[in-house]
């Protein structure tokens, strides 16, 4: 059974990172999805990258947090 004390809300524990950028890896863990299901939504415009450097596409966690919660609250689209 958890305590008052360790219940946290998404903004005290990932506030800080709305406006970082995630790499697909980071994107992939924080969304709970695979590496495939990730590349899927990218692939498909679900996810759209931010930024891209190189080969590397880069995310925003602004953007990974509002599909978070269309994918998790199918309801509220």
């Amino acid at each position: 059974m958890m305590h008052a004390e360790e219940i946290f809300l998404h903004g005290d524990l990932f506030g800080h990172l709305k406006d970082e950028r995630f790499s697909a890896q980071d994107a992939a863990e924080y969304l709970e999805v695979s590496m495939p299901t990730f590349r899927r939504y990218v692939q498909s415009g679900q996810v759209i990258p931010a930024e891209i450097v190189g080969r590397s596409q880069l995310f925003s966690g602004a953007d990974l947090r509002k599909f978070k919660k269309s994918i998790y609250s199918p309801n509220l689209h």
